[in-house]
């Protein structure tokens, strides 16, 4: 349920009136009739000023710092309290400061406090969240790379950076800590050698995951084929569905976005390349080697596609709504955008899991201002609350 923490602002002459708290009641009572929102004090419930009175501009102008913007104001609307606000939201104006004036139909009100106090609780949820790069970032990603400070800054997400050669010393301890997943995939091919590779490459991942309490990483992958022929697309398969997000090439902003989604929805999401643009259709192709098990309804175990070698996973996807989202580099801009999925392609010349989606709307944009070559696909329509704290973080 989403939460609201208010922060109650009156006149000094007016705090010790009896009937004052029984008009705020009356007044919440009418904006959320149903229950639908929780009135508490936690950390990650959406600050908003509920102006009760006139005169108590000056105690707005104590806190605000204390909290970050955009501002929540919404007056009582008796009492002055609606004076009082456009005097808070003018002296927000004058500093450029961001701010939302919640006044009128009420239906209205709960909405926005809704939609809103759901995303701030994703931004508040990022807290604290630690991952990881490993290796660094894939040589051709040479626009998709984040800065530490930057990633803390803006999400207060830590992030931290693991040698491959760390990696390698795991991997070469040849552990199989999942052999319930093993002997299963085994039903699945012939290939025991690369099987049994390709679970070493996702015990070792595990391990360090474990090691360093990670909440995600993202893995230079493609120097895995160079000294073992094999690949870790098997292993963020598993990764992925068990809690710990895994991002490929060293995607850091991938990463980043996988980490709101998995807050939002509870659940992985699918990160693609786009493959091709019909933009009279508003349709596009995406895909890569890898995804999620839970986000398919079947599955066949193939090659990696570029090199040949190891594992890559074809799922087919189930034809729903998605909503795919990215992170810009320097995290400021977030591109979201609706779809549904037509098709599961099987294509040769794309990676293995290839899903064909239409927008319904211009795509043009995806060309002409990309934010990166990997987008992010989450089952649903998502869209107004990515927006929302988006602006938030803004």
């Amino acid at each position: 349920m989403p939460k609201i923490r208010l922060i109650k602002l009156r006149s000094a002459m007016a705090a010790q009136d009896p009937t004052l708290r029984d008009e705020a009641e009356s007044f919440l009572k009418e904006l959320d009739p149903n229950g639908e929102l929780t009135f508490t004090e936690e950390k990650d419930a959406l600050p908003v000023f509920f102006v009760l009175t006139g005169g108590s501009e000056m105690y707005f102008h104590d806190l605000y710092a204390r909290y970050d913007a955009p501002y929540f104001i919404m007056p009582l609307g008796i009492r002055n309290s609606f004076a009082a606000s456009l005097e808070i939201q003018s002296f927000l104006k004058g500093l450029g400061l961001p701010s939302k004036f919640l006044y009128g139909d009420k239906k209205a009100m709960l909405e926005t406090l809704k939609l809103y106090a759901s995303a701030y609780a994703i931004k508040a949820h990022l807290k604290g969240k630690k991952i990881a790069l490993i290796g660094g970032p894939s040589d051709w990603l040479i626009s998709s790379q984040t800065e530490q400070k930057l990633i803390k800054s803006k999400l207060g997400v830590n992030l931290i950076k693991i040698s491959t050669s760390e990696l390698e010393r795991e991997i070469d301890r040849h552990v199989i800590l999942d052999e319930e997943s093993f002997h299963a995939m085994r039903r699945r091919t012939r290939r025991d050698d690369a099987l049994r590779g390709s679970f070493y490459i996702y015990s070792a991942l595990t391990a360090i995951a474990k090691k360093h309490k990670l909440d995600g990483f993202s893995l230079r992958c493609f120097d895995l084929l160079k000294k073992y022929q094999n690949t870790s697309c098997l292993a963020f398969g598993f990764l992925n569905d068990r809690g710990i997000l895994a991002s490929c090439e060293g995607d850091i902003p991938s990463l980043l976005t996988m980490l709101v989604l998995k807050e939002l929805t509870g659940e992985p999401s699918f990160m693609a390349n786009p493959e091709k643009f019909d933009i009279a259709k508003q349709e596009a192709i995406y895909a890569h080697c890898t995804c999620p098990f839970s986000m398919v309804t079947s599955y066949r175990l193939m090659t990696h596609y570029e090199s040949g070698m190891g594992f890559g996973i074809r799922g087919k996807f189930k034809e729903s709504e998605v909503t795919m989202a990215k992170f810009s580099p320097a995290l400021d801009r977030f591109v979201v955008k609706e779809g549904k999925i037509l098709a599961n392609l099987e294509e040769n010349d794309y990676c293995r899991s290839q899903i064909q989606v239409s927008f319904g709307e211009e795509i043009s944009d995806l060309i002409e201002n990309p934010a990166g070559n990997h987008m992010l696909f989450a089952y649903g329509s998502h869209k107004a609350i990515l927006d929302a704290f988006f602006e938030l973080l803004a």
